[in-house]
């Protein structure tokens, strides 16, 4: 009785192996055609220290893989030369807006490759780092405590108080 409940298990056994491989496999195939996202910096001179929204992650040429779009900050520096800052607007491309990712990303994935490039001449000279105003600093925080949740109103800005 026990070799036969060990003959009706084999088959369910290697069926479920199969079934786990076949979906293992197709996981895959799947995951290897998904977007693929990249952010490519250059600058002349090569060789600079790239910083992505304050975080150091190599030097010039310098090929960065991204899951998100949005803004980012990139911030170049060499030494002897002046620093190049930008916001740069990752935007994303019409298969990656909704619907169409929806079909793009998951129903069909066919691997697209979506590009982005930034390229920075920096400028012989010294970078001038201005010490912040404390008064200045003080002054918008407390106008952002007071703005609420909806945050501040587009054209208000907050004016440091004279101390006279």
């Amino acid at each position: 009785m026990a070799t036969a409940d060990k003959l009706d298990s084999a088959p369910n056994s290697a069926r479920a192996r199969c079934n786990a491989l076949a979906f293992a496999c197709g996981a895959l195939l799947l995951g290897a055609c998904r977007a693929q996202r990249t952010l490519t910096i250059t600058s002349e001179p090569t060789g600079s220290e790239v910083r992505l929204d304050g975080e150091r992650v190599g030097v010039t040429p310098l090929e960065l893989e991204f899951d998100h779009y949005g803004q980012r900050r990139v911030a170049i520096y060499a030494e002897g030369f002046r620093t190049y800052s930008r916001i740069v607007d990752l935007a994303p491309p019409w298969y990656a807006q909704f619907p169409f990712d929806v079909f793009t990303e998951v129903l069909v994935p066919v691997g697209w490759r979506d590009e982005h490039r930034v390229h920075a001449r920096l400028q012989p000279g010294v970078a001038v780092l201005l010490e912040p105003d404390l008064s200045d600093i003080l002054a918008r925080a407390q106008h952002l405590r007071r703005s609420g949740p909806e945050g501040p109103r587009v054209g208000a800005q907050a004016k440091p108080k004279d101390d006279k």
